[in-house]
């Protein structure tokens, strides 16, 4: 699987069902999916405690290349954050 070029490390986003980054955005690119919802019914991630629907929906959004503000994200997402500092990496990376 290549990684998109932005991927420096292929990191598990989806900590419940070990789905990573490169196949979060493969996804989401190939199936040109819009919403977490749809994400999930491709490749599991987001589907067991939404920690990591913050990162799919900016993952979403950056993909159809739509500026979220951080502050958004955050107030629609964070209260399902269980991972500390995971944010940050990838806030400060876009």
């Amino acid at each position: 699987m290549n990684l998109p070029p932005s991927v420096e490390i292929d990191e598990v986003i989806c900590q419940c069902y070990q789905v990573t980054e490169s196949a979060i955005r493969n996804s989401i690119s190939e199936g040109k999916l819009k919403d977490i919802d749809s994400v999930t019914t491709a490749c599991g991630a987001g589907g067991g405690c939404h920690s990591c629907h913050i990162l799919i929906q900016l993952f979403i959004d950056q993909h159809q290349e739509k500026h979220t503000a951080m502050e958004d994200l955050v107030h629609d997402h964070a209260q399902k954050v269980k991972k500390k500092g995971i944010l940050s990496r990838f806030f400060k990376r876009f």
